[in-house]
């Protein structure tokens, strides 16, 4: 828990990138995150690009988040409580964020969605 306490807020209250996100990556990163670097740069790129690849699964957090939320900047999500940042509706709002990320991560995690998941194609918020 603390090496999670600084994400909210969009990291630290930065207001980018919303920190039940963050904190779904994070989790992912536990269970799928490498433990040695590569032998080569072959194996790196196959383990982060293949089918399934790591960067295929991870991106599509963000992905699943934009495409539930609309966006994935916190301070667009939370535009409406900027002036009253700790109320009960602002916490409502942000705990259902965390609980559909944290559910997400739960089912990613498990190693029969990998091949599933990281296999899907990349999406890219890129021109």
């Amino acid at each position: 828990m603390c090496l999670m306490t600084g994400f909210g807020g969009g990291l630290g209250h930065f207001g980018d990138t919303c920190g039940a996100l963050s904190g779904a990556i994070a989790a992912l990163g536990a269970v799928y995150g490498r433990r040695q670097i590569p032998a080569s740069t072959k194996e790196s790129k196959e383990q982060m690009h293949g089918t399934p690849g790591l960067y295929k699964l991870f991106n599509r957090l963000p992905y699943e988040f934009q495409q539930r939320f609309g966006n994935t900047q916190c301070r667009v999500l939370t535009a409406a409580w900027q002036q009253i940042w700790a109320c009960k509706e602002h916490l409502s709002f942000c705990s259902n964020l965390i609980i559909n990320m944290a559910g997400l991560a739960a089912e990613m995690a498990f190693p029969k969605d990998l091949a599933r998941w990281g296999s899907m194609p990349f999406a890219s918020h890129y021109p």
